[in-house]
């Protein structure tokens, strides 16, 4: 290869190295629950004008798939950070310390900062 191809392939090379890892990481169990929940937050968000039945129908479907998200095993950061997202809802709710649903999210935040606060 000439260095005039090596010159021009630089700027690629660069911008594969500036992609975090966890970027291109294998699919996880969280990250396959994540995109359910997204796409169950995303009907609910997306609702308009339905009836409050209906209404209260998808918000229920949508809890369960966030139930069924915090009690999947996290495997890396990334994971954990999905879950918190998902539950709060980008920050629209809480995150309590002491639900029994997210005693696996806590155990897991634990892990991974080592007992550190």
């Amino acid at each position: 290869m000439k260095r005039r191809q090596l010159l021009k392939l630089a700027p690629v090379a660069l911008a594969a190295g500036a992609v975090p890892a966890f970027a291109v990481a294998e699919e996880t169990p969280v990250m396959r629950a994540y995109r359910a929940w997204e796409a169950e937050n995303a009907r609910v968000n997306a609702a308009g004008d339905v009836d409050d039945d209906t209404f209260e129908r998808m918000v229920n479907d949508r809890w369960e798939v966030e139930k069924r998200l915090a009690q999947v095993p996290a495997e890396n950061v990334k994971d954990v950070i999905l879950k918190i997202v998902a539950w709060t809802r980008f920050g629209e709710c809480d995150l309590e310390a002491d639900h029994p649903l997210l005693e696996t999210l806590w155990a897991e935040a634990r892990a991974l900062i080592g007992g550190a606060a």
